[in-house]
């Protein structure tokens, strides 16, 4: 059968096989008994408009493509860059001038200005110039700097040694003279030690009568305190404890946004009106400021509690204090930064007075709560 006998509309309705119903040329040229050159050529005589359209789609996409190709190329020379100049990135712009010297042959000098965000002409004034006035001068104050610490015996400082220059007649500044000194390594040398904090030194405010008893035989015999730090995104949230050494269940506590006298006193406050205390309370915590201020002294006298104090910087003379905080912040907060101080609040609210104080099992008491050991011994 010869191409010329099919009729214009058994070649529509072929054509339509193709463009409509989605069958491939070849299969509908197998069906129809006619060769798949003729029945292409129906298809692109029936719609060359949509040849012309994906001739334009493709030269589009190959466009797109070779735009990617070269963004990415760019991108990847520019982590290049910055992988080879983390050096001297936070450094002056000389440093900088050097690096693009340095790698002019392998990235283009404009690139490289741009990412070290330095002017190309500053780059190009140092090709010419590569050591300032500045540079220069400095060198010279050196020696004579050099001079000036030799001639003292190691002795001199920046004071001494500007004093020396400007006796000589130089006008350079003090500052600048430091600046060297600190840049080349060059300081005094005393024939004596920087003093050191002593740690372990007693508290002059008040003893230690702990002395790290923490078993006590009766509830409000002893109350051990001290103050820990939450973070949240609105700055930190300061909580202050009170807990009892003969249950372990904190008595007392208080939360606020600054680390002042009042966090202390209030958490104390909560403690005495819960417990109501019948006789004298040793009180132990450290020697922050907050417990070594005249209202802490008048609230202790005032509500029959005994102040004692750790030794400075000797964690162990309080640690009650410390394993309920350790345990505050592995069991509950887990390194978490909270978002507001309200949510932290609850947080730590939830877990001394539903989660700490009636359900946690603890170790020292048994395996029970502190709630649970203090109905037992009642």
């Amino acid at each position: 059968m010869s191409a010329q006998r099919f009729t214009p509309e058994f070649k529509e309705e072929a054509v339509k096989q193709v463009t409509e119903r989605g069958y491939s040329v070849s299969e509908v040229a197998a069906r129809l008994g006619v060769s798949t050159h003729s029945l292409y050529k129906w298809v692109k005589a029936a719609s060359p408009g949509q040849s012309e359209q994906h001739s334009q789609e493709l030269l589009q996409a190959k466009s797109e493509i070779l735009r990617l190709r070269s963004q990415m190329r760019r991108i990847e020379e520019e982590r290049d860059i910055f992988k080879k100049s983390r050096a001297v990135l936070g450094q002056g712009a000389r440093m900088k001038y050097r690096f693009v010297n340095e790698h002019r042959e392998q990235h283009a000098i404009s690139l490289m200005c741009q990412l070290l965000c330095i002017a190309r002409a500053g780059f190009y004034a140092w090709l010419h110039e590569p050591v300032s006035v500045r540079e220069t001068e400095d060198q010279r104050l050196l020696e004579l700097i050099r001079y000036s610490y030799t001639a003292s015996h190691g002795v001199y400082g920046a004071r001494r040694v500007f004093a020396d220059l400007r006796e000589a007649g130089e006008l350079c500044g003090k500052h600048r003279v430091a600046r060297i000194m600190r840049e080349h390594k060059i300081k005094a040398v005393r024939g004596y030690k920087t003093p050191r904090k002593i740690a372990g030194r007693p508290s002059i405010i008040a003893p230690n009568h702990l002395q790290r008893q923490f078993t006590v035989d009766a509830p409000d015999k002893a109350w051990v305190t001290d103050i820990t730090y939450i973070r949240t995104w609105q700055g930190w949230l300061y909580l202050a404890a009170v807990v009892d050494l003969y249950s372990r269940k904190v008595v007392g506590w208080s939360m606020k946004a600054t680390l002042s006298r009042e966090l202390v006193l209030d958490a104390l406050l909560a403690a005495v009106w819960r417990r109501k205390p019948a006789s004298q309370v040793l009180l132990h915590s450290d020697q922050g400021s907050q417990y070594g201020s005249d209202d802490f002294k008048r609230f202790c006298k005032a509500h029959g509690l005994l102040p004692s104090m750790s030794r400075r910087g000797n964690c162990w003379d309080n640690a009650v204090m410390e394993s309920f905080f350790s345990s505050l912040k592995k069991e509950r907060i887990r390194k978490r930064i909270y978002k507001t101080r309200d949510m932290a609040r609850a947080d730590v609210f939830d877990y001394i007075e539903v989660f700490y104080n009636r359900s946690r099992r603890h170790s020292h008491l048994g395996g029970v709560s502190p709630e649970a050991f203090e109905r037992a011994r009642a």
